[in-house]
């Protein structure tokens, strides 16, 4: 496990802040608030949906034509997207990240503006998701020596791997929150030597299911400061110090 501390360099692809609750308004309403930010996220596409069922007589498949559940925009300098759905709100900061400030402080900006917009909303579902890709430098003997939950192999197999993938999930009763933690290899073995380095996802979503009241929605930013430093643990908990020294 790594020390816990600021990096300057933070390996970080995609950081994002989702809200959900329960759906109670129109998609027009969607478009009037999106109307109003409309000169800093010009860029606008719709979200669809689709359901897809079996025919219990025939054993075919049966799907409903697409509905538009929602809306995303991008933002005029490219670091941000922001999707409105009829039971969601998310936020995403790309690549250069920043701060955690930065992207909290324009989420709680844009929800606010959102809920006023849209009406009373009763949130259900808190997350914060931090998508990190960690590039290690070719030659290494052991994956071990980059994180603390390698990939391992039998000792009767050959000990190499051209890709894998593993994905937990982690109940924490004591910060009442659920995370979920994915690493994988990117990429094919042949772009590795040829770039002299591997990379390796690191995928942290940390959420808490609840109930908030639309008199309590400060109670919004608490909660996803909260889980913002559990996300902080996980990132730590999977890398060694080496890793994150590549970063410091």
């Amino acid at each position: 496990m790594a020390q816990h501390r600021q990096l300057s360099r933070a390996p970080l692809r995609e950081a994002l802040v989702d809200i959900q609750f329960e759906q109670s308004f129109p998609i027009e309403a969607i478009d009037e608030f999106l109307s109003g930010i409309e000169p800093l996220f010009p860029k606008k596409s719709d979200i669809w949906e689709a359901m897809i069922g079996l025919n219990g007589i025939e054993g075919a498949s049966v799907q409903s034509s697409p509905v538009a559940v929602g809306r995303r925009v991008d933002s005029t300098d490219g670091l941000y997207v922001l999707q409105c759905k009829l039971n969601g709100f998310t936020l995403s900061r790309l690549t250069p990240y920043g701060k955690w400030g930065d992207l909290r402080d324009q989420a709680m900006q844009l929800w606010r503006s959102f809920s006023e917009r849209v009406g009373a909303l009763h949130v259900t579902r808190i997350a914060v998701r931090y998508i990190n890709q960690i590039k290690l430098p070719l030659p290494f003997g052991d994956f071990a020596e980059y994180l603390t939950c390698p990939p391992r192999l039998p000792n009767e197999v050959p000990q190499a791997l051209s890709e894998f993938i593993t994905r937990v999930v982690i109940p924490d009763p004591e910060h009442n929150c659920i995370s979920i933690v994915t690493q994988a290899l990117e990429g094919s073995p042949m772009e590795s030597l040829a770039g002299m380095e591997v990379s390796i996802l690191l995928d942290i979503d940390v959420f808490q299911i609840t109930r908030i009241d639309p008199d309590e929605r400060e109670k919004i930013w608490v909660v996803l400061d909260e889980l913002r430093e559990q996300k902080n643990r996980m990132f730590f908990a999977h890398l060694t110090e080496k890793t994150v020294e590549l970063f410091a």
